[in-house]
């Protein structure tokens, strides 16, 4: 039986990680499939577009296919903003991967038992394939909570999060007394001098998604092992342009049946925010 949670691909520029990434894609046989890319920036972006779309127009399996390819570059943020909502008028939930993120195997079910498990759940409004914690951090459930779910490289969520979202990037200022508290003083400079800088440049979607998390009162999912790969370091990309000590964490298998956590208490913030802090410094560097 083929996969029945709606799969979302984002792709650009980078026809060598489409290819790789798509191939996971191709394994799975997903009953719906969307695929969003933007536009190129010249002729010769045209052709490494062209040579992606190519690569995700291979479907050899019965599919419910919708594809939204942008003729002109929308760039990072719109083009992924404009693309879920989009695939958020059609599906209530969706499984969401970029070109250079390629997938354990195991990170399929695990997403499609946690869209269904927590579906009805207005607080849980996000759920990652990414862990950046050690692996030597052992916990007793198949994942746990968070109120980080950045870099979001392979994740899933619902029409109902989703909708929540603000493009405007301003929800730092608006709904301070709900985001502050998950902020540390240590960090509070860097963290609000990003949000800031983001909401003037509108660059990188995926930090005002997390403060439209906090400012919801909402919280993320995050697995207990590392469930997907980003190849994605190199010139090619928008962000993570040099290599990272996140580009060498490899993906791994989730166990089934899932142990769900007895409650939602966030154990690993503190430490998961110090990465996130220094990721953020990795790639503004």
């Amino acid at each position: 039986m083929n996969y029945n949670i709606p799969i979302v691909y984002i792709i650009y520029n980078r026809p060598n990680h489409t290819e790789k990434s798509f191939a996971e894609i191709q394994k799975l046989k997903p009953r719906q499939l969307f695929i969003i890319a933007d536009g190129p920036k010249n002729d010769s972006d045209k052709v490494l577009c062209d040579d992606a779309r190519n690569i995700a127009s291979k479907i050899n399996w019965e599919v419910d296919l919708k594809t939204n390819f942008s003729e002109v570059n929308m760039g990072n943020v719109p083009r992924t903003i404009s693309g879920l909502n989009w695939v958020f008028e059609h599906v209530d939930r969706a499984v969401i991967l970029e070109d250079d993120c390629i997938p354990h195997s195991t990170f399929f079910n695990y997403c499609k038992q946690l869209l269904e498990y927590y579906n009805n759940d207005e607080e849980v409004m996000h759920i990652s394939g990414f862990n950046m914690l050690p692996q030597n951090h052992k916990i007793n459930s198949s994942y746990f909570f968070s109120n980080y779910i950045i870099p979001p490289w392979g994740w899933a969520t619902w029409r109902r999060a989703w909708g929540k979202y603000n493009p405007n990037m301003d929800s730092w200022q608006k709904h301070k007394t709900e985001i502050f508290p998950n902020i540390s003083q240590e960090n509070f400079k860097t963290w609000t001098d990003t949000f800031e800088y983001l909401r003037i440049n509108k660059i990188g979607w995926d930090i005002p998604w997390n403060v439209d998390i906090w400012g919801n009162n909402g919280i993320g999912i995050i697995p207990s092992v590392n469930l997907i790969e980003n190849i994605g370091f190199d010139e090619q990309a928008t962000f993570t342009k040099k290599k990272s000590w996140v580009s060498d964490l490899p993906s791994n298998e989730m166990k089934f049946p899932l142990v769900h956590p007895s409650n939602k208490i966030k154990h690993f913030d503190k430490e998961i925010e110090t990465l996130c802090i220094a990721l953020l410094k990795d790639i503004s560097s």
